[in-house]
């Protein structure tokens, strides 16, 4: 546990990990039709069951956490350069990576230089959190609920559950499911290399605009748990998705885990209602440790708009 509260209180300074770019085409051999041409029906059906046999991992998801977790904070606008706010936020988040039952994934969490209302978790425990949200944070409970919704995605490896959809098999280039196809087969195969790579793209939209609708439902169900053992309110677990309704406009596209069309904010806000009447109120209170500095840094904006 020692290693991962180091990990957890961690900021994140670094610069963008390089990745290789996915392999041309031609380097591959392609599945072809009788009549010579591609035969893409074969293709798509090939990947389709390759993930749904793949036998992936822990180590998978460490592995993608690793590998994406640099270049996914470069291209959220990079760590907030600020230790004081960055130190905040770990020490604020360190109660709820606590309540965590994998705590040998690596976990690493950044405050992100991104003005945007979004958070979003890697595989393998990589999460990060934009100062945009932190600025619609009114209470130390709206930003708990955030962080331990995040956590649910990486803590019930909604990644891997994912990847075995058809619709993120769709989500693939031709390229990238050649790829696949050509460099992992069989039960047991772990992501590596060009795989990474092809599965790159796809992976960052997952984590960026949400997860699908059972994965978001059981990453909210995850906060009530968090808010159980760390100690906050589940009367106050649906206060920022009450935000995100005045911050997001009515009829938007969803384009946050936290607020997604499928499903829509009101039925989880609903939903999540209905489970917090069944917690107690907590036995202690939640330390919050940090929520001052970062106030200080990030007011709370009294007139909501979709950024911050």
């Amino acid at each position: 546990m020692a290693n991962h509260h180091a990990l957890s209180r961690r900021a994140v300074l670094g610069g963008a990990l390089a990745l290789t770019a996915t392999p041309a085409l031609a380097q591959f051999s392609l599945p072809f039709g009788k009549g010579g041409g591609l035969d893409l029906g074969r293709m798509f059906s090939g990947v389709q069951n390759l993930f749904q046999g793949m036998n992936l991992g822990e180590e998978d998801e460490i592995r993608m956490g690793n590998a994406y977790f640099d270049n996914f904070v470069a291209r959220s606008g990079g760590p907030y350069r600020n230790r004081m706010a960055q130190s905040a936020i770990a020490q604020f988040a360190d109660p709820i990576l606590r309540t965590t039952t994998r705590p040998q994934l690596p976990w690493q969490f950044v405050l992100l230089n991104d003005d945007t209302v979004n958070a979003w978790a890697l595989p393998g425990g990589k999460l990060g959190i934009n100062k945009g949200l932190v600025r619609y944070c009114d209470d130390p409970s709206e930003l708990a609920a955030v962080i331990a919704h995040e956590v649910g995605h990486a803590e019930l490896s909604h990644a891997l559950a994912q990847m075995r959809s058809e619709a993120f098999t769709k989500g693939l280039t031709q390229v990238g499911r050649e790829v696949i196809s050509s460099r992992v087969s069989g039960a047991g195969g772990i992501l590596t290399g060009a795989v990474l790579d092809a599965l790159q793209e796809p992976i960052y939209a997952m984590v960026t605009s949400g997860y699908s609708q059972s994965n978001e439902y059981a990453a909210d169900e995850h906060i009530l748990q968090v808010f159980d053992m760390a100690g906050y309110d589940p009367t106050k677990v649906t206060r920022f998705y009450h935000t995100m309704l005045q911050v997001v406009p009515q009829g938007a596209e969803g384009t946050t885990s936290l607020f997604a069309s499928h499903p829509g904010t009101r039925d989880r806000i609903a939903r999540l209602e209905q489970a917090a009447a069944r917690h107690k109120a907590p036995s202690h209170a939640a330390a919050a440790r940090g929520w001052t500095e970062l106030k200080a840094v990030f007011p709370t904006r009294r007139v909501y708009r979709r950024t911050a």
